[in-house]
């Protein structure tokens, strides 16, 4: 049965990642073809050509070319008798012992349109010459054959014009990232000192790299086998010192002495493993090769890829027989790390440092894991900052849903007996300490806001900063009513811890708005025209409607803005003049009604609070509120009470207001953050 060339070319699915694949297999070719020669060591030669041809679509910084072809040139025994017939013949068995599985010339023509070879090679005492093409339309023609003069072995396969777009584009690579390329897929063979020499030739401007030379850098460090479900696997670790641009350690699957795919970065496996590895004060990089039968039997013909499950999860049915990467990687990890013992423990050492100074600086919310060694040890290292707090987020939600359904179905089964008991005092104490973790994330949360508001003032008070550009937005975001606001997003605890819980928040919104009051006056909360914080009264009430149990009006006072409006030097105000009218509009309007047009009730017995806010407050204004009977308190700031209106009014600077909100707060930061 003769199967078509076109058919099984058509069987080879190339990708982007194997750009370099077809003129790889060639080489490998050409390294079995030198294994079979009986010549001296030293004598063995590979040559590699390549030749450029424009500049590709997206252009690269270095202005590399793409590649049009390559010739590999190779001193092997060449196409004698066998060698041809096997060129002839599907999925052929002669090379079998080398891992040769008969179809990489297909992968080739998968690439590219011409595939040329001339051969001149001995046998039986005769020196001949043959040459062929070999293409997907007319499959194998005879160009020439016969005895031959030249008494050299010499192999030329010449592999050109590419028909594959995406393999042109990402063909545009410098000699030295093909080169790599092609000692990490030749390292096999190195390890076994099978490899002959390989030169690689840029004909663009007849650069040159020796690929033995590359190897050169590389030092053999270890080599470590263990078995897994029943097949056994080696891996050979090598080391590079670390120079150049390279920043990760790799991992390659082999088979048939030859890798197969890109590498694994093996950060990916094992992040202890994210930097290179300190020995003896060097720095060096690792690379591993794992090889195993199992390997030579699941990889595809192509050797592009293996018929290896990525992981466990990914079975379509449980088996715990199936041999999967992840497995394959686990024994990798572990081993590494009984290896690298010393580094592994600085780097696990490090890595808690790290996340405890992460959780106490950054996320207060996990504070209940810095005494917890079993979570800090499972953190994996070298995360991102956001891989971080994803990894933490995680283990707390987990553990604190656990402990709530523990809880829960305490409280359902009502089971009570010494070991329930002692399991349900265990999850008690682990809700504490996550209800401490909350607690903590939201504090810390608030010392950030006051800890700006400070630097506003500071900057204020050095003349380098205007107040009352930032100060609204820290207390209130721009134009949200209460009901656009969540717990978090307003900042009123700063004026009082009261106004958490009271309704009528809003700022810079219009009366009409709010109330429905026929009325001008102008408040941050009730507010028509200004939409500035300062000199603008807000207002709110402990409920949103009905009879209000009792109200508050803060007023901010611009900056600089503390004398009479009419005259800038005139002090003889009353505080109180700032907000005592607004309450009076509640109180006395007879048409009383919120933004949602329901009724509110302000009674003059309804407990009442006004706060003023200055940035500073001149003696003479107040002497002049002394003599009106505002009464001075211990911490510089001013009060007056009006009783028949139950009104109590209080003026404060603004670095008042944030050493108050201080002072309040260092009891909770103190406990928590020290």
């Amino acid at each position: 049965m003769e199967v078509p060339v076109k058919n099984l070319v058509e069987t080879v699915d190339l990708t982007a990642e194997d750009v370099l694949l077809p003129m790889l297999e060639c080489v490998v070719n050409s390294v079995i073809s030198l294994q079979k020669s009986s010549l001296p060591a030293n004598e063995k030669k590979i040559q590699i050509q390549i030749t450029r041809g424009d500049l590709p679509t997206n252009l690269h910084f270095d202005n590399l070319k793409t590649i049009l072809g390559y010739k590999v040139i190779d001193n092997g025994i060449g196409f004698n008798t066998n060698n041809y017939k096997s060129f002839q013949t599907p999925f052929s068995q002669v090379n079998k012992d080398f891992g040769c599985k008969g179809i990489g010339r297909f992968t080739v023509l998968a690439a590219y349109k011409d595939f040329l070879v001339e051969s001149n090679y001995e046998e039986n005492a005769t020196w001949h010459n043959r040459k062929f093409k070999f293409s997907t339309e007319k499959e194998l023609e005879i160009i020439e054959f016969g005895n031959s003069d030249v008494q050299q072995w010499k192999t030329i396969v010449n592999i050109e014009n590419c028909t594959n777009h995406i393999l042109i584009e990402k063909s545009a690579l410098s000699l030295l990232q093909i080169s790599e390329s092609i000692m990490q897929h030749c390292f096999i063979y190195y390890l076994n000192n099978s490899l002959p020499r390989i030169e690689v030739i840029d004909l663009e401007n007849n650069e040159v790299e020796v690929i033995n030379e590359l190897f050169e850098k590389v030092s053999k460090e270890k080599e470590r086998d263990f078995p897994l479900k029943g097949e056994d696997f080696k891996f050979y670790i090598t080391k590079t010192i670390k120079e150049g641009n390279r920043k990760n350690n790799y991992l390659y699957y082999c088979a048939n002495n030859r890798t197969v795919g890109n590498p694994k970065n093996i950060k990916n496996i094992n992040s202890i493993f994210s930097y290179p590895i300190q020995i003896d004060n060097e720095y060096y990089f690792f690379d591993i090769y794992v090889v195993s039968d199992f390997l030579n039997k699941k990889v595809f013909k192509t050797r592009n890829g293996f018929n290896i499950p990525k992981e466990r999860e990914n079975l379509l049915f449980s088996d715990d027989n199936t041999i999967t990467f992840q497995d394959i990687e686990e024994q990798i990890s572990s081993i590494l790390e009984n290896e690298y013992d010393s580094f592994v423990k600085t780097a696990k050492q490090k890595n808690i440092d790290t996340v405890k100074s992460y959780i106490s600086h950054k996320a207060p919310r996990f504070n209940s894991f810095l005494k917890n060694p079993e979570i800090l040890n499972s953190i994996p290292p070298n995360l991102s900052e956001d891989k971080l707090e994803e990894h933490l987020y995680r283990i707390s939600f987990n553990a604190r849903r656990s402990v709530e359904n523990n809880i829960e179905k305490f409280i359902k089964t009502k089971e009570v007996n010494e070991d329930a008991i002692s399991q349900i005092i265990n999850d008690i104490k682990a809700k504490t300490a996550y209800d401490v973790d909350s607690l903590a994330d939201y504090m810390m949360r608030r010392k950030a806001i006051i800890n700006l508001f400070d630097k506003f003032l500071d900057a204020d008070e050095n003349g380098d900063y205007k107040l009352e550009e930032d100060v609204h937005n820290l207390i209130f975001p721009l134009g949200l009513t209460n009901n656009d606001l969540d717990y978090e997003n307003h900042n009123l605890w700063i004026l009082d811890e009261r106004f958490i819980s009271y309704k009528f928040i809003a700022s810079d919104k219009a009366i009409t708005s709010f109330s429905q009051m026929k009325s001008r006056k102008e408040t941050d909360l009730i507010l028509i025209d200004n939409p500035q914080m300062f000199n603008n009264p807000i207002s709110f009430g402990d409920k949103a409607s009905g009879e209000v149990n009792s109200m508050v009006i803060f007023e901010f006072k611009r900056p600089g803005d503390v004398a009479h409006q009419k005259n800038k030097t005139d002090y003889r105000w009353e505080f109180s003049e700032l907000v005592e009218p607004y309450f009076e509009e509640f109180i006395y309007q007879p048409i009383k009604k919120n933004y949602k047009g329901n009724q509110i009730v302000l009674k003059e017995t309804t407990p009442k609070f006004g706060y003023i806010i200055l940035d500073i407050i001149p003696e003479p204004l107040a002497r002049y509120n002394k003599n009106k009977g505002w009464k001075a308190t211990p911490f510089g700031t001013y009060f007056k009470i009006e009783a028949e209106l139950n009104l109590h009014l209080e003026v404060m600077t603004f670095r008042q207001l944030l050493e108050a909100s201080k002072q309040r707060h260092n009891p909770f930061f103190d406990k928590l953050f020290t």
